[in-house]
């Protein structure tokens, strides 16, 4: 921002596994700061930062809200990310454009799938955390078992206050720096009864900074203590260097230990020149070059989230690494080579939009209407410009089939839904070819059906979602050779006449259909050859089983018959359709399933029922191994079988469950199945003639 050095820059994000308080914290923080005049909360839909209107309904956060303030001198960014695993991705790509987290932990159940999952992508990233624990005000609170919980999955977290009771005896929290007490009257001398309790963690503390550093630990050796001074800069090293996790506590709906969190962000996250250079490329000559958090450097910054507004239209939100931004310049798209005019510069609060003159390095503003950019671009100048890596961008795991509940809005159904997929890149659009159905696709079915209200508000169509139907294929199962294609036709006049023999068999999955010309002699014209391959292909998009494409087929063409006034490119074509259709009925026609890569992360108390569940659904496991508190099982299942399973996973583990499936390949289905799926569609096909 102008007028405020980069060294007094923090962006954050708040972390967690869902309900565990993240927005609430938020809500704090805005509020210990001044940012916000009352405390938002989200029961009541007050929140600022769960401001959508199906975030209201819900009182849960389904997309990253963002938050510029200011607090202790200071210009910070708060990013709330989601933390349902339908809308976790959304979080996981903000987290890519950003120096800290806090990683909201619940007091009372500790890391659960959601935490380690955020924790897992913030180490990824590079993003250095802080955690705190909270709800120490709530039934069976417990703040040990929560930072066990995090040491098992191997952080090194280590607490830097203390919670001064627990439940509703929870009054505050002691700072182990300075060993002073805040609580709802200010700040005090400790309780007696916490003295052993406070020296014994705040030893734990120095410890662990010393053995972060090689020369603290000699000094620490020879002394047996570190100065406060030491142990302050210590702390604040290792924590950028991510080799501690510093561990807060409190309650945030009684916004006790929010100002020691406040101060926490504020003292012990990274500023923008405190994190590692990225690499980027220049554009003019393709070298790689350092990108620093300087004010005075070629403009270096990247779209990370994109928002559909009612009245400003759509805003880009961008984190700038380098250079100096302002209002009415133009731009250079790096990642699609378009250049682009700036508008106003907007610091974003929420659902409020505030103009500023300027934005430099660690910033995060957004600006309206940009006529090609999208989430994940790279932006700079014009001349002399640097292109940032690519955001990754998770892919959607469950896809629903849809069309417009009235005819006429189909048009408009596909340019909103396109514009929503602008806004959420981890949405996708696309038509089956194989099944005709148009599908989208998202990270869950919550995601989905809330992408589906959201069109409907917004845009004021609504459509039918519907399970996708299973792309089926179908192939054979044997060789067989010298099999007729036959056209012959004479009414009078010019006729039609063409025959072709005809060899096929099976080829290994995925290979799709191989024709090979093999006709010696001229027994069919080199010119009508590619014409019997047309019909062939033709053929082959509807088999004889269920009308499924035909796949994995080499078909060899190996002899024929042509009149020299009669034969032409259609009758051939035809031929090469009879030839391969009566083929394929007598090579074993059979039919095929795509089979999906599935990894699936639990608790470890619900591996058995996962494990059974899996085995119920025909699928194969591959693999189980412990990741932290989590057990990560991976398997093969039938897509046919997985269509509804984000349900059924929430259902059976109580929403701690997250998979991620992707398409492993095709195999051939159970012979009970087959005929159930065959009669299914040959039933559909007769209701539709």
């Amino acid at each position: 921002m102008k007028d405020v050095d980069v060294r007094h820059t923090r962006n954050f994000a708040l972390i967690g596994h869902a309900h565990d308080g993240k927005t609430s914290v938020g809500e704090a923080l805005l509020h210990e700061a001044g940012a916000t005049p009352s405390l938002g909360r989200v029961d009541d839909g007050s929140s600022v930062l769960d401001f959508q209107p199906e975030e209201k309904e819900r009182h849960s956060s389904l997309q990253s809200a963002v938050f510029g303030y200011d607090a202790r001198g200071h210009h910070l960014t708060l990013v709330d990310t989601p933390g349902d695993p339908n809308f976790a991705a959304d979080g996981e790509i903000a987290l890519a454009a950003l120096d800290g987290a806090v990683l909201v932990v619940s007091a009372v159940d500790g890391a659960k799938v959601g935490t380690e999952r955020m924790a897992r992508t913030a180490e990824a990233r590079g993003v250095r955390m802080l955690a705190f624990v909270n709800g120490m005000d709530r039934e069976r609170a417990d703040f040990e078992a929560a930072v066990e919980s995090l040491r098992k999955l191997e952080m090194n977290a280590v607490p830097i206050a203390l919670p001064i009771g627990a439940e509703s005896g929870f009054r505050g929290v002691v700072e182990l720096l300075s060993g002073r007490a805040r609580t709802a009257a200010g700040e005090e001398d400790p309780p007696a009864e916490l003295a052993d309790a406070v020296e014994a963690a705040r030893s734990t503390l120095v410890e662990a900074v010393a053995e972060s550093d090689d020369e603290l630990l000699e000094k620490y050796l020879e002394a047996g203590e570190l100065s406060a001074e030491e142990l302050r800069a210590g702390l604040v090293a290792a924590t950028h260097a991510g080799r501690l996790v510093p561990v807060l506590c409190g309650a945030a709906t009684a916004e006790l230990g929010i100002d020691l969190l406040q101060d926490a962000i504020v003292q012990l996250l990274p500023s923008p020149v405190d994190c590692p250079p990225l690499v980027g490329t220049r554009l003019d000559d393709g070298a790689e070059v350092e990108v620093t958090a300087d004010p005075e450097g070629p403009l270096a910054a990247v779209v990370f989230k994109t928002v559909i507004d009612r009245y400003a239209g759509t805003l880009s939100i961008f984190r700038i690494y380098s250079g100096t931004v302002r209002p009415d310049t133009t731009i250079q798209n790096a990642t699609r080579g378009s250049r682009e005019r700036l508008g106003k510069l907007l610091l974003m609060r929420g659902a409020e939009h505030v103009d500023v003159p300027e934005a430099g390095p660690g910033d995060i503003v957004a600006v309206a209407k940009l006529k090609d950019v999208h989430t994940g671009d790279a932006l700079t100048r014009e001349k002399g410009g640097i292109k940032l890596p690519p955001l990754p961008i998770p892919q959607g795991v469950i896809s629903y089939a849809f069309e417009a509940r009235s005819k006429g809005d189909e048009d408009k159904v596909f340019s909103s839904l396109a514009r929503l997929v602008e806004e959420d890149p981890t949405l996708q659009l696309a038509r089956d070819e194989s099944t005709g159905e148009f599908l989208l696709t998202g990270m869950g079915e919550l995601h989905v059906r809330s992408t589906v209200q959201k069109l409907k508000r917004l845009f004021g169509v609504d459509v039918e979602l519907k399970t996708p139907k299973v792309p089926y294929r179908e192939t054979i199962t044997r060789r067989v050779e010298h099999v007729e294609g036959k056209l012959k036709k004479q009414t009078g006049g010019k006729g039609m006449f063409g025959v072709c023999y005809l060899t096929v068999e099976p080829l290994e999955r995925g290979r799709g259909i191989e024709f090979l010309d093999e006709i010696v002699g001229g027994a069919i014209p080199r010119g009508l050859i590619p014409a019997v391959e047309k019909g062939i292909l033709e053929a082959a998009e509807k088999g004889p089983l269920a009308g499924f494409p035909v796949v994995d087929v080499r078909v060899r063409c190996v002899d024929g018959k042509h009149h020299s006034v009669d034969s032409n490119e259609m009758a051939f074509k035809l031929a090469g359709s009879f030839g391969f259709k009566a083929a394929v009925e007598k090579a074993g026609p059979t039919l095929l399933e795509p089979v999906m890569n599935v990894e699936i992360q639990v608790p470890t108390e619900y591996v058995g029922d996962i494990m059974g569940d899996v085995s119920s659904r025909r699928g194969r496991v591959q693999s189980s191994e412990a990741k932290g508190s989590s057990q990560v099982i991976k398997a093969q299942i039938p897509m046919a079988e997985m269509l509804e399973y984000a349900s059924a996973l929430t259902s059976m583990t109580g929403g701690k469950g997250a998979f991620q499936m992707s398409f492993s390949h095709y195999e051939e289905v159970p012979a009970q199945i087959r005929e159930r799926v065959i009669a299914e569609a040959r039933a559909r096909e007769a209701a539709e003639a």
